[in-house]
């Protein structure tokens, strides 16, 4: 296999996924398909230098794990969106406009409480649908500490957005 077919196959293959993964991370759609082209670029050259890899999925994630690291350092401030993109069919059509931008704000605000080394897992396996296996190889970590990270993460959610509904466990054992 040539070059541009492999990194033909590869742009085919992940684009709208890496796009939208970063765009959910920024919480910016047009930072986030510029960071998608970095990405690729990225790609690309290490390709061209001869990098061989086994799990291309898992290693364009990395890739654009890393440069949106980049990105927060430089910025200095995080912004993380909802699970889906706009791109995305919402998984629940709710009726009520006013509703659904309420539901959107209270999951912005639960995930910007979460800290930051469980959002990227929990964005990977939910939003992205990495498994455990693939997250950990992105991250550089063990399959045990994504484990860990996933379910203090969504220890976290839960009580972030019980507290963001404005009802705590005060109110609901009454």
């Amino acid at each position: 296999m040539t070059l541009h077919s492999e990194f033909e196959a590869l742009l085919h293959s992940y684009q709208h996924a890496i796009t939208a993964y970063l765009c959910n991370l920024l919480g910016d759609e047009e930072r986030g398909q510029e960071l998608a082209q970095e990405t690729f670029l990225r790609a690309y050259r290490a390709l061209a230098r001869g990098l061989r890899v086994d799990h291309s999925k898992a290693w364009l994630y990395r890739i654009a794990t890393n440069i949106a690291k980049d990105e927060f350092r430089r910025a200095r401030l995080i912004k993380w969106l909802p699970f889906h993109s706009v791109e995305h069919e919402p998984a629940l059509q709710v009726p009520d406009a006013a509703e659904c931008v309420a539901d959107q704000l209270l999951v912005r605000s639960a995930l910007a409480k979460l800290s930051p080394d469980y959002r990227v897992p929990l964005l990977l396996h939910l939003g992205e649908g990495l498994s455990t296996n693939e997250i950990a190889e992105v991250l550089n970590l063990s399959q045990g500490a994504v484990k860990m990270r996933l379910s203090r993460a969504r220890e976290q959610f839960r009580c972030a957005l019980q507290n963001g509904s404005g009802s705590s466990i005060e109110d609901e054992e009454r």
